[in-house]
């Protein structure tokens, strides 16, 4: 393509130790694939920030959105409209949609979460139906950081030339909040596993020496045994089944359901990994919340990353997702990918055993079935190919 991709990431170029989600995992995949485009983020716009982004509040954050919205559509303005492509990888934090679509840019946005579902399901707990609420971006009284959820996503859907979305059922909701938009714009593009089960970057350092019980294979190299990658003590006995979660800690990813359904489990051979770190609106709070409730049972591992997440992954049995909204569930794509049998609410990225995770005692049940059933049994499959990037690319080319 001899058209300049312009690429806008609010979350890309952070360190991995920076728990940012799917929206940064994304972004950081896609520009290790595409080294040719120009990538627009805060870090090469020159955009900083006051403290880190994971924990800016609510008005800090829309303070930081409409800051990048302005680097970024002046940017983008530098260039001629029939030379470029502008890829968006955020909706909220994106550039000026309106103004650009109006000067005749071709944009292409990338969906990793539905702004108005979101709000309507986290914010007015469900009273009000995202189809309804979507129209609100008529009012232009609204006060600034609720533009940024209405009147934004609006002009994004009506300026851009296609949008990728992760799900099928998160297309749909789109169709439904926006009947004017053509589905013939609207792309569905399963992320699958960006980060490889493989992947040997970021390796923590543990300790120094080899731990108990790690095979004398690496007794010249410690830091590749599982045991010392995982870092928990004492590590699970051969019959004990892992749960696992992998997420940031906040309120929208639902552990505390899996908390409580551990109190109604039938069995005792199983330990709980709740790996991630408290990250955006209400993280800290959410996170003391799930201390003061996890039993003996439940291990906080903090945020990982590189060989110490895919040796906890290789490590774990169950993998639980029971987010209240999930738009596709990258981890869930990383579990299943190492082997794990996943456990997921009824969301949009839903895989594996579905059950209602409001619920208790339903969730219980189910996972106790699965730790009497014992261990996961892995096999060493080969992880495939992820073409993602490349159709990203035809959908860019299709415009050039």
């Amino acid at each position: 393509m001899n058209r300049t991709v312009l690429f806008t990431a609010a979350h890309a170029h952070f360190p991995d130790t920076d728990p940012l989600g799917g929206g940064k995992a994304v972004a950081d995949f896609l520009i290790r694939q595409s080294p040719h485009w120009q990538v627009l983020s805060p870090q090469t716009t020159g955009l900083t920030l006051p403290k880190p982004l994971a924990e800016l509040s609510e008005w800090e954050y829309a303070r930081f959105c409409r800051q990048f919205e302005r680097v970024t559509t002046a940017a983008i303005l530098q260039h001629d409209p029939a030379q470029c492509v502008v890829l968006t990888n955020d909706i909220s934090e994106g550039p000026d949609f309106a103004r650009l679509g109006k000067l005749g840019y071709r944009l292409v946005s990338i969906w990793h979460v539905d702004v108005v579902d979101y709000f309507c399901r986290m914010y007015l707990r469900n009273w009000v139906r995202p189809e309804r609420a979507a129209r609100w971006s008529r009012y232009r009284w609204l006060p600034d950081v609720l533009q940024l959820v209405f009147h934004k996503q609006a002009d994004c859907v009506r300026s851009s030339a296609r949008l990728i979305v992760p799900s099928a059922p998160m297309k749909d909701v789109i169709l439904r909040c926006y009947p004017d938009c053509p589905p013939a714009n609207m792309v569905v593009m399963p992320w699958g596993n960006l980060a490889g089960v493989k992947s040997e970057a970021s390796v923590r350092e543990i300790g120094r020496d080899r731990p108990p019980g790690c095979p004398n294979q690496y007794a010249a190299r410690p830091a590749a045994c599982p045991r010392f990658l995982i870092g928990v003590a004492p590590y699970p006995a051969e019959d004990e089944v892992v749960i696992m979660t992998l997420s940031r800690l906040s309120p929208e990813k639902g552990i505390e359901r899996l908390i409580k359904a551990l109190r109604h489990l039938d069995t005792l051979n199983y330990r709980v990994w709740i790996c991630g770190a408290p990250a955006f609106m209400q993280g800290q709070r959410y996170a003391a919340r799930l201390r003061r409730l996890a039993g003996d049972r439940v291990e906080f591992l903090g945020h990982v990353t590189g060989a110490r997440k895919a040796a906890l992954l290789q490590r774990a049995d169950l993998f639980v997702s029971a987010s209240r909204h999930e738009s596709y569930g990258l981890t869930i794509a990383e579990a299943a990918a190492a082997g794990c049998r996943i456990v997921s609410h009824q969301h949009y990225g839903a895989a594996g055993t579905v059950v209602d995770c409001s619920q208790p005692r339903e969730l219980a049940r189910v996972l106790t079935d699965l730790i009497r059933a014992g261990r996961t049994v892995k096999s060493s499959l080969a992880e495939p190919v992820n073409p993602v990037a490349e159709r990203v690319e035809a959908v860019l080319t299709a415009l050039a």
